[in-house]
């Protein structure tokens, strides 16, 4: 079989660990590097493939809002040991890079070449730290992807796997729709492309047969654990991890080499996504 196995969400296990606020999820691998082992220990032992360092939000922009912009370069490579000391021998370790927390203009205020600099310097810590991908994920801006993916390109040569966030209405918050995602980003030398978050398996289905129609790169896709709703104030994500693994193979089957979960997923739903994969020989592209 050669699909590869995500793991699922972190900030998920942060919260019920109750370190993910102090001040921010990052800096966990901080002052609770024991804590985030175990959240990655668990996906591994569930059987991941990859494990997403905790660096979603490890920029330095976003890391100013805590205080924590000089440190950027601590917190990631910190980050990646915590990751590496979860692995089994064939575990591989994906530097997490998500949005800088601004738009970058005209849609906002932040300049382009502020926002390379910023994905450089975070990008170069995770390079540095030892991590085998660039994983871009959650961003909602084809700029922002943009700044991203030159700023993995121009300070490493690991593998950059580029997944954008999408809404119901098959486009991302600013208007990007998949088509233009993969023809901007496939020139620019992205590796794998992809969908995280936003949508749960049923919904993301129509989009990765969409991209997979338009693209010869390896597909990733690592939806929510299905719809979000609200319950007594609470976001509750509704799919069990049995019921989320039929749809994935649903995702497999329309071309998606990458398999994983966002939010609202846990080890659980990895076990049950890898036991349903390993049930089925279906031949995809992977690096």
């Amino acid at each position: 079989m050669n699909i590869k196995v995500f793991d699922g969400a972190m900030g998920t296990m942060l919260q019920a660990a109750g370190i993910a606020d102090k001040p921010c999820p990052e800096y966990a691998c901080i002052i609770s590097p024991d804590e985030v082992r175990k959240i990655h220990r668990a996906y591994v032992e569930a059987g991941a493939d990859i494990i997403e360092t905790n660096t979603f939000g490890g920029n330095p922009i976003k890391l100013s809002e805590f205080g924590l912009a000089e440190r950027t370069e601590e917190i990631n490579a910190q980050a990646v040991a915590v990751a590496r000391s979860a692995c089994d021998a064939t575990t591989q370790v994906a530097g997490s890079v998500g949005p800088l927390g601004q738009l970058i203009a005209p849609l906002g205020e932040l300049d382009f070449d502020v926002a390379v600099a910023a994905y450089e310097r975070q990008i170069k810590a995770l390079a540095d730290a030892g991590v085998d991908y660039i994983l871009i994920e959650t961003l909602i801006d084809i700029q922002e992807m943009r700044a991203a993916l030159l700023a993995a390109k121009a300070v490493c040569d690991l593998p950059v796997i580029c997944q954008m966030s999408f809404e119901e209405n098959a486009r991302t918050v600013t208007g990007t729709d998949v088509v233009t995602m993969v023809k901007t980003l496939e020139p620019m030398g992205a590796s794998v492309v992809g969908i995280n978050c936003s949508l749960g398996p049923k919904q993301l289905l129509p989009l990765i047969e969409d991209l997979a129609k338009n693209t010869n790169l390896p597909i990733s896709v690592q939806p929510n654990a299905g719809m979000p709703m609200l319950v007594d104030g609470r976001t509750v994500f509704p799919l069990a991890a049995d019921e989320m693994s039929i749809y994935t193979l649903e995702l497999v089957k329309a071309g998606a080499s990458y398999v994983g979960g966002c939010c609202g997923t846990t080890p659980e739903h990895i076990r049950a996504l890898k036991q349903a994969l390993e049930k089925v020989e279906i031949p995809k592209r992977t690096l």
